[in-house]
Formats: structure tokens, sequence, C-alpha cells
């Protein structure tokens, strides 16, 4: 079997890897220079330091993305909490840490979340009551917007604006009042309300390229081939069947299968180019991240991360493992700083910052700020966009042996790594069943 993967990200690196341990020849296409998509990293021109194209958090129950980096042999680059462990902090209140170490799996979770200080009692047995009904019902929330979720199972405001609204944002990239219920369910139940294991938060120690750096020379190892900086401008599409591509650099390829693992709108071009005048769907709003990184000339943070509640910053990283004194924010669902100037969201953000952590920031002083925007970073996810996302066999009705990945597939997961990882799984294992 000869497979061309489009799509050098995460989707694209799983199905080449899965299709080649089934012993196909893979070529992996990537117009891009790099391989990772939006998860890479580079060096800071200024500093010199490696960072992130933005903040990915992961967790243990990434088994998908965990298999990946286990057989590149990165994965040591990822550590992982003895238990899962958050903070909160706001001005008024001060820092709150969620620590879910003292009971194992769903028992250290509620006794984490019962000894919340910055919580009321109610607003507790609240938000425990929303997780039981979450684990007992899978069909929790389907059709409705997590606001309209949280209405019907009667959350205070203190647990939305304090635990349910930075979870959203951070899991979902949307705000609460459209983010689907059902993927907050099924994060909960798979992560947070999941095994000890499951709910323990990966922290990378280098960048997120180191993750799958060894990943052309183990393609290489096993008859496949990577081409960066390419692009397939056309499949050639016989009696049906992609039987062959064209690629930018002349080159004309045969395929036996092809798996599309690039953003709905490429695939939307590429698809027109070779003759499909059907695509899955319209492609839904975008959601931009706004990723910023500030070095200090010390430092100040003792967590591994807060949740920043009543801030334009949604989530503040200590970045200490790379550079001393270094911390990444984010902001997702961005929409309202998208368009600032970065040199203003430089001095919000670190504004905010000196607010929220005043005792430890009182001596720090800046040194210097870099502002990443991803003004296309997820589908904005909706119920009814979820409800539409296309299946990895999607276009087969006209294309037999075209495939689809990508976060924005339907992974039943929202649009973060592991459903990246996941969707290109499931694309080599749909191929391999048509081929049967």
């Amino acid at each position: 079997m000869k497979a061309l993967v489009i799509g050098g990200g995460w989707a694209g690196i799983s199905a080449a890897m899965e299709a080649a341990r089934l012993g196909w020849e893979v070529v992996l296409v990537e117009e891009r220079p790099y391989l990772g998509g939006r998860a890479r990293s580079f060096i800071d021109q200024t500093t010199g330091d490696v960072i992130d194209n933005g903040q990915h958090v992961m967790m243990g129950c990434y088994h998908d993305l965990l298999r990946i980096v286990r057989d590149l042999g990165t994965d040591h680059l990822l550590e992982a909490q003895r238990a899962l462990r958050v903070a909160f902090v706001d001005e008024s209140r001060g820092l709150d840490v969620l620590d879910a170490s003292r009971m194992p799996g769903k028992l250290g979770m509620a006794w984490g979340l019962m000894r919340l200080r910055n919580l009321t009692v109610a607003e507790r047995l609240a938000i425990m009551r929303l997780a039981l009904t979450v684990l007992r019902s899978p069909q929790a929330g389907r059709g409705l917007t997590c606001h309209e979720f949280l209405i019907r199972t009667a959350q205070p405001e203190g647990a939305v604006k304090r635990f349910w609204e930075p979870l959203v944002l951070a899991t979902l990239n949307a705000p609460v009042a459209v983010a689907p219920a059902e993927l907050l369910a099924t994060v909960l139940r798979l992560a947070f309300f999941g095994t000890t294991e499951d709910a323990k938060l990966l922290i990378p120690t280098g960048g997120l390229s180191d993750l799958i750096e060894p990943f052309p020379a183990w393609l290489a190892a096993r008859g496949g081939r990577v081409h960066t900086s390419t692009s397939v401008d056309r499949l050639r599409i016989v009696d049906g069947r992609a039987a062959g591509a064209d690629l930018s650099d002349g080159v004309c390829v045969d395929v036996d299968v092809v798996i599309s693992a690039v953003p709905q709108r490429a695939l939307t071009r590429l698809t027109l180019a070779s003759g499909v005048t059907s695509v899955p769907s319209a492609e839904p709003e975008m959601s931009p991240i706004v990723s910023v990184y500030l070095w200090y000339d010390r430092q100040w943070m003792s967590v591994d991360f807060a949740a920043a509640l009543g801030t334009t910053i949604q989530w503040v990283f200590n970045k200490n493992r790379t550079a001393e004194g270094l911390v990444a924010l984010t902001v997702s669902a961005a929409s309202d700083i998208v368009r600032a100037p970065s040199n203003e969201i430089v001095r919000l953000c670190d504004a905010e910052l000196r607010r929220l952590f005043s005792s430890a920031m009182a001596a720090a002083e800046l040194k210097h700020g870099l502002v990443i925007k991803e003004k296309h970073a997820t589908a904005c996810i909706t119920p009814s966009v979820h409800e539409q996302r296309p299946a990895t066999d999607a276009l087969c009705g006209q294309v037999r042996n075209l495939l689809l990945a990508g976060d924005w597939t339907q992974t039943q997961l929202p649009a973060t790594l592991e459903g990246a990882a996941r969707s290109g799984f499931a694309a080599i294992a749909a191929a391999r069943s048509r081929a049967q």
C-alpha cells in the first residue's frame, strides 16, 4: 500500500506513523518548512530561548499523543504531576490550589474540590453535583451550550466565574455562552474525573518541536519520506479514486490511499483544484488564541501554572524549565484583543500579573515581551458545529480512498493535540478497513 499523507501536524504525523507500522509505503507532504503545525517551537531572537508557538495543555488521558511520543522516544520530555494540581488566583482572594493528591482517582478530585478556600460550600457542592450528573449520564449536556447546561444544573455564579469559565476556555477555546456542553462532559469524564494517571497534567521540559524531532528519521527507517516546503497542488482522480498527486516541486506520486490532515480551508482548496466540488460542510468561524511570553529579571512564580480570574489573562504558565523568570500567558477565544498592538498587550498583561501576584512580583522587572497571535487557532465549536464535524470518511462517496484527519473532524474531543492524534489513527483504521 502506498499512502500519501498531506499535512505534517500531529494528525498527519499520527497517520503516517500508523501507516508505517502496518508496513505501508508512506510519503508525508508539508507545505511549511517545519513539522508540528500550530504546536511547534522556535528560538526567540532577542533572548535565544526556545519558546512554543502557543501553550498546549496535555494530560495523562492523552493516550494517542503519548503513544506517538513513546514510539519516538521523546516521552521523557513530558514531566507528569504526581497528581492533578491546579492553582487559581485573583486580585482580591489570592492563590487557591486544587490538589487531588490526597486520594486516588475521582476521590482525589472530589477531595481537592471540597478544600478550595475561595469557593463557598454551596458552590463546591454544586460543582460536585454537576460532576456526578456527567459521570452517571453519557447523554449529559448533549445539544446544549455550556451556559445552558450550567443553568440547568443550578450552578451558582461564583462556581461559574471561579471554576467553570477557566476550565471551558482552556479546554474548548470558546466562551461558556457558545461552547458545547457535550465536550465539557467528555473532558470531565476522561480527564478531571478519570483515573489518577489520566488526570495528571503533563508539563513539557523542552519545546513542542522536540517531541516530534525524531519523526523524519523514524519514518525513513521504515521506508517512508517526509517532504517539507512542498504542497500538493492536485489529486489525480480516476474512476472515483485518487490515483496520484501532483506536488509543487513537480514530482508526481502514485498512491493507493490519501490522508488529508490539513485545515478545512486547505482541504477545500485542494478538492476544488482536483475537480471535487462537494466539501464536508461550510467552514465554521475560527476562534483566535493570543499567547504572551514575558521575561523577568528573577524567578517569582511559585506554582507551575494558574488560572487567572477577573482578568484578560486566563492562564499563567511558569516556564522556568526553559528560562529563569519566563512566564507564558494565554487568552483563548481572544477576539477582543487579537487586533490590539503587541506592545499594548504586553503592558496590559504585565499590569494584570502585578495585581494578581503583587507580593511575589514586588521587585520583579520586566526585561522582554513577545506576543504570538493565532487568529485561526481552532474552529469555534458550538453545539451545531460539533454535530456537523465530518467523519473521517466524509468524502469517500466521491473519492473512495480519500480519508480526513485533523482536530476539526469528528473526534468526539475538543480541538486539542489529542484530538488531532486520535484523528490520524482513525483515518488509517478507516483506510485499512476500506482496502480489505
